[in-house]
């Protein structure tokens, strides 16, 4: 049995008690086999882990392997499980008390720390005696982890008289915590339990009110900081217990988790309130309350330094330096109270309070600086507005590499981070000149042999990525050709979206540098602007026609679409005309030739001609009306709120219907973002699904990004929340010099200003900020597409407001003075949600701003604003700044 193979097969062919039976006469030293047993293990119980067409083990009693593989297997073997083998037959305990291991409780603390699901079934070794109970804090996650410890197994003892006072120790995190335990258990809580246990005497209230107090003061998790906060206020505390742990609720009033703050304060007004707290202990505590984000919390601290104030006038002047503290809110609600309570108490009188408010009066909102100012005793401020963002830099050039090693060297960095589209076009371009002498080098070639092979196997590896490492994988192996799009990953790469495009570009290249060639892509950006200029381009085709190399229809025609809209400018160019590659590039520059017969090269003509009038010879290519091919495509707008049966749930639909309808599934670089979806639930995304897909397809044709724009307006799911949200791609064209843009623009801008996802809200507040600076976007424009999305009622009001506030204070405040204006046109049952705080920074804006509401639309419009609140308090605001 000394022979791996015999002894296989004795595994595969016996019992687990016959295997354990032969192997327990044994000392642990001559039990070998190791590698040889976790292989079978493997192949036996873990089917990803043999290849697909291998065969599994023909096995006997799959006990027998789980024995084998716990006598034989060494501590790191034991290590690399995931779980606890499921036996049969032979129990866990019996397996272990016969073999006796040495590792046996290194290996019960490794598994519950690594997986707390082990413990249910490595309980019974501890239970036996086989080895002791851990220690760690894994343990404890297990009582958390709902499937583990049911009633009928809890060990009650050792819950009651230690583990359960662990539970405010160790808060835990993603599924395994009491919050995740409580949240999914209905009934059958901890919280439950553990009141049940309160009651009946078998654990001692005090402690529990304590403890939870405790685990709050630990900085744990918004989310699992909840249980205890919910946990000590089931425990309904009495008015004297509240008492007995005043300074402890004080002393959580600065906690760094908001929930928190809000559980303290209730317990912390119930106790102002029967005069039970120090005023000035009060006072002190309610610093960091003052100066947080909630209003909620920042207005219940000024009414309780307020209440002090009114109790003892010795106290005002501290109540009312306090207040100043509020003033630091963004809200002008907060703002305005904390005013209140200054001019109660005659801060106007109080030099110190007086000297602190000065520091205020030009952050506050436009309307309170004068009261603020006369209340300070200082200079009303002169609302300069500041300036917008600057514009995005003038384009700098794009930079051939110089040589063979800059060349690998890119091509292996963009290979693992292809974010920067204009590095993966250098990267080609690198490809284009120094591929072949790149190719005779092995030395040089082997690296990125090496490395485009593992990304092609690795199951995750789609589109751009997978369209690099191809690329990498064919010149560094030119015996194997390149795989079309249909081939290249099994279906993983959409035939007809944008990486297809860049795959098919990349194929025509490498056919020339197979062939020895050393010639420049014709479509490589000329600056960061993203396009090509008319006089390189000239420049680039002749050394194509001196190598006696035809141009590559797709890399020709991602070069006319990405061509600068300044043309010829009288300069005459040395066209032959006698190729249709030549012929094309002189009509995209507005010559008459004859056309055809590649319907697509002649489409990126057409689409790069100046005007883009309608012509029916390039229609006539196609033998249908296409979108951007021959005749200029329309689009239109559609935003649309739908909601459930019940009406309780609601959600936004955004179209964008082209005529003439894109039918073909043929790739046509002008019609690329233009396709039919594949099914009627998701939009077919001709950008990717990645950012440095959508990155690489905003270069697609920079010049006229409207078909792009309409794409980001589809692929935008605006409750999805990312680590790394890809529609933020769909942002980055104005970052850059240019485009001039269109009606798809203000749509792309203010949708995105709507997404749930804070990442995408806060780029597409610096695009907005950027495309006003630069003149890109039309005031009038971005207050329709505003009034389209508000008024559909499909998306909180507020997330608006928020990013519209934002892009104000960086300066464009008479931008959004005059959108929101322009939104404010609507009957009253058109009313939307939310509507309150729009109209607060309206005020704002207009008192900043100087220019009052006095269109007739917008008068009309707050007469019938129906609601309460903040509503009608700014409604009356407005209206009577417009009657001043």
């Amino acid at each position: 049995m000394r022979e791996d193979e015999d002894f296989l097969s004795f595994v595969c062919s016996s019992s687990g008690a016959d295997v354990l039976k032969t192997l327990a006469a044994l000392p642990e030293k001559e039990r070998r086999h190791g590698k040889a047993v976790s292989m079978l293990f493997r192949k036996a119980f873990l089917t990803w882990f043999a290849d697909g067409d291998a065969e599994k083990p023909v096995i006997k009693d799959p006990d027998a392997v789980v024995v084998a593989f716990f006598a034989t297997c060494s501590m790191t073997d034991l290590k690399s499980l995931r779980f606890v083998p499921h036996l049969k037959r032979v129990p866990l305990t019996e397996i272990f008390a016969a073999l006796r291991p040495s590792w046996t409780q290194e290996f019960v603390e490794h598994m519950v720390d690594k997986n707390p699901h082990a413990i249910a079934s490595l309980a019974p070794l501890w239970k036996a005696g086989l080895c002791e109970r851990p220690k760690g804090d894994a343990l404890i996650l297990g009582y958390y982890e709902y499937a583990v410890w049911r009633t009928s197994a809890l060990e009650e003892r050792n819950l009651l008289e230690r583990d359960v006072w662990r539970f405010f120790e160790v808060g835990g995190g993603g599924e395994y915590s009491l919050a995740n335990h409580d949240k999914f258990a209905k009934s059958a809580t901890w919280s439950n339990r553990l009141l049940k246990y309160s009651a009946s005497g078998r654990l001692d209230r005090q402690r529990l009110l304590d403890a939870s107090l405790d685990a709050l003061e630990r900085d744990f998790s918004q989310y699992i900081a909840g249980w205890y906060s919910r946990f000590h206020s089931a425990l309904q505390p009495t008015n004297e217990e509240q008492r007995d742990r005043a300074r402890r609720y004080l002393t959580l009033l600065s906690s760094a988790i908001p929930p928190t703050v809000s559980f303290a304060m209730k317990h912390v007004q119930a106790l102002e309130k029967e005069s039970a707290l120090d005023p000035l202990d009060l006072l002190e505590a309610l610093n960091p309350v003052l100066q947080a984000r909630a209003k909620g919390t920042v207005m219940a601290a000024l009414k309780l330094a307020e209440r002090v104030a009114k109790k003892d006038a010795a106290l005002a002047g501290r109540a009312m330096s306090k207040a100043v503290l509020a003033l630091v809110s963004e809200d002008a609600g907060v703002q305005s109270k904390a005013l209140d309570l200054i001019e109660a108490f005659g801060g106007a009188e109080d030099e110190a309070v007086r000297s602190d408010l000065a520091v205020y009066v030009d952050l506050l909102a436009p309307s309170l600086r004068e009261r603020a100012a006369r209340l300070a005793g200082a200079r009303t401020p002169v609302d300069t507005a500041s300036a917008l963002a600057p514009a995005p830099e003038a384009a700098q050039p794009v930079e051939p590499v110089a040589n063979t090693a800059a060349a690998i060297s890119l091509f292996l960095q963009v290979l693992e981070d292809a974010r920067d589209p204009f590095a993966v076009e250098r990267a080609i371009d690198g490809i284009a000149r120094f591929g072949a002498e790149l190719a005779d080098n092995e030395i040089a070639i082997s690296p990125l042999r090496k490395r485009a092979g593992q990304i092609l196997k690795l199951p995750a590896t789609t589109g751009l990525r997978m369209v690099l490492a191809e690329t990498g994988r064919a010149l560094a192996s030119p015996d194997a050709p390149m795989a079309t799009p249909e081939e290249l990953g099994q279906g993983k790469l959409d035939p007809v979206g944008a990486q297809a495009v860049h795959l098919a570009r990349n194929a025509e290249i490498l056919r020339h540098v197979a062939g020895g060639y050393r010639l420049p892509m014709l479509s490589l950006p000329c600056d960061s602007s993203g396009t090509v200029m008319v006089e390189t381009l000239a420049g680039r085709l002749p050394e194509y026609r001196a190598a006696g190399v035809t141009p590559g229809i797709t890399d020709l025609s991602l070069a006319l679409m990405r061509l600068q809209s300044e043309r010829r400018n009288g300069q005459a160019y040395d066209l032959s005309c006698e190729h249709e590659t030549d012929r094309a590039f002189a009509y995209a520059l507005g010559e008459e030739v004859a056309i055809g017969p590649n319907p697509s090269l002649w489409a990126a003509a057409w689409r790069a001609r100046p005007g883009n009038a309608v012509d029916d010879r390039i229609t006539a290519l196609f033998k249908e009306d296409l979108p951007n091919c021959g005749a200029p495509a329309r689009m239109h707008l559609e935003v649309d709120r739908k909601d459930s049966e019940s009406g309780e749930f609601r959600w936004i639909t955004v179209q964008v219907p082209t005529t003439p309808i894109m039918r073909t599934r043929k790739r046509i670089l002008p019609a690329l973002f233009f396709h039919q979806a594949k099914n009627a639930y998701f939009s077919e995304l001709g950008s990717g699904h990645t950012f440095a897909e959508i990155a690489w397809a905003s270069l697609i044709h920079p010049t006229d990004p409207e078909p792009f724009f309409r794409e980001a307006i589809l692929a935008q799911d605006t409750y999805q929340k990312l680590s790394d949200n890809p529609t933020r791609g769909y942002l980055e064209p104005f970052f850059r010099p240019g485009p001039n843009v269109g009606q798809m623009v203000a749509a792309v801008l203010v949708y995105y200003l709507g997404c749930e996802d804070a990442s995408v809200r806060a780029r597409a507040e610096d695009a907005v900020l950027a495309a006003f600076a630069t003149d890109r976007l039309e005031e009038a424009a971005f207050g329709a597409a505003l009034r389209t999305f508000i008024l559909a009622d499909a998306l909180p009001t507020g997330r608006w407001t928020k990013s519209l506030k934002a892009i104000a204070a960086a300066g464009a405040e008479q931008q959004v003075r005059d959108a929101i204006g322009r939104v404010l046109d609507f009957s009253p049952e058109a009313t939307p949600r939310d509507i309150g705080g729009l109209l607060e920074l309206f005020f704002e804006l207009c008192t900043s701003t100087g220019s009052l509401p006095e269109q007739a639309a917008i008068l009309r419009c707050l007469w019938g604003i129906p609601g309460g609140g903040k509503v009608s308090k700014f409604r009356k605001k407005l209206l009577d700044l417009a009657e001043a």
